[in-house]
């Protein structure tokens, strides 16, 4: 098994990005039916292309043992199988220390497909492949929260004009 760690920046405030995050996965989480999303890996050089694999992503609910975060489980594998690791992990929205800010943080482990080769592979190229991949993820709901923030401030700051 491989550890992955992944944080990433997010420009809103930690309690509004925690609801943000509870409200678009929580219906998913419900559900049980998972997202079809393409992870896309940019390679230096590529000009414009990548890696690219269509993922099945299924989130839980988990639980924090401080009772602080709200962590999800998160769990994605191929669509069509093929060499392609799976990953099973945590997605939490931590705070930085003015909680003006946020951080969204995926941790986990997956197993680098094929065995030994994958495992060689791995070492020299996968685990980076499999940051790239996370960080894609991370970005994406990030930006997502940051642009419903944007809108809900535009919004209530439009309507403190019209009084």
């Amino acid at each position: 098994m491989s550890e992955l760690f992944q944080r990433c920046p997010v420009q809103c405030p930690y309690i509004r990005a925690k609801d943000y995050l509870d409200k678009a996965l929580s219906t998913v989480a419900q559900s049980r039916e998972p997202q079809t999303l393409t992870l896309r890996v940019p390679l230096a050089g590529a000009h414009g292309h990548g890696l690219q694999k269509a993922v099945t992503v299924t989130y839980g609910i988990g639980s924090d043992p401080m009772h602080f975060d709200q962590i999800w489980q998160v769990h994605w594998a191929p669509c069509d199988g093929g060499p392609y690791p799976e990953f099973d992990g945590t997605l939490a929205v931590r705070a930085d220390d003015t909680y003006e800010h946020s951080f969204l943080e995926l941790r986990g482990a997956y197993r680098p497909p094929l065995g030994v080769p994958g495992a060689a592979f791995d070492a020299v190229l996968g685990s980076r492949i499999a940051s790239l991949t996370a960080r894609q993820l991370l970005g994406q709901l990030g930006r997502d929260m940051e642009a419903r923030y944007v809108a809900e401030e535009r919004a209530k700051h439009a309507g403190n004009l019209r009084r």
